[in-house]
């Protein structure tokens, strides 16, 4: 039996006004990255890859990280971003007053009510589900993923087979910025997935 465990970190609070920052390219505080690695070095899980979004807010600290152990091979994967948000991706949510009725409706229902010009949450769900399942086809070691509050809540719904339709998964499952999910897959002839903890602030 091979066991592989799977870190899923998301990355830290993005700077500038509030949004729905999902392909847009917004960082994080180089100082905030700093500390997100060294609480990671100091975990010193026996991480052996390291998989990124190449959105810089993750991608940077995935540098970092790759840099500080010793060149644990790093992979940027675009299949891991955050769901494209459309016209409405990195807009200030403050520049959004007239549109509030139909962010309102994305929220209560974002399988039926997508925004315009964004992904589905049907094909967001696809991209990363399909992502997911190569990886862990190919892990051969601890693995580090590096992405989104979104990207997460996908990941954790497609391995605990749960409705990822719901839209409670996504308003009412807390994946705080800079927080750490663990999942654990044994593989036989078959997985056996476990969710060791979820959402654990670094």
């Amino acid at each position: 039996m091979k066991v592989l465990n799977f870190y899923l970190l998301r990355h830290g609070k993005t700077l500038g006004q509030s949004a729905l920052n999902g392909r847009t390219d917004v960082g994080v505080d180089l100082a905030v990255q700093h500390r997100i690695r060294d609480r990671m070095v100091e975990k010193e899980l026996p991480i052996t890859h390291i998989v990124s979004s190449p959105l810089q807010r993750c991608a940077q600290v995935a540098t970092l990280l790759h840099e500080r152990l010793d060149n644990v091979p790093l992979n940027l994967d675009a299949a891991f971003q955050e769901m494209d948000f459309g016209d409405y991706d990195g807009v200030a949510f403050e520049k959004l007053d007239d549109k509030w009725q139909e962010l309102e409706a994305f929220w209560y229902d974002p399988a039926d009510r997508p925004l315009p010009n964004g992904e589905s949450l049907a094909e967001f769900h696809q991209r990363v589900t399909q992502a997911w399942d190569k990886l862990v086809d190919t892990a051969h070691g601890d693995t580090l993923l590096i992405c989104h509050g979104g990207t997460i809540r996908i990941i954790l719904a497609h391995i605990l087979n749960l409705d990822w339709k719901n839209p409670a998964w996504y308003s009412q499952l807390n994946i705080a910025n800079q927080s750490l999910s663990h999942v654990q897959i044994s593989v036989t002839d078959s997985r056996f997935a476990s969710v060791k903890t979820i959402g654990e602030v670094l």
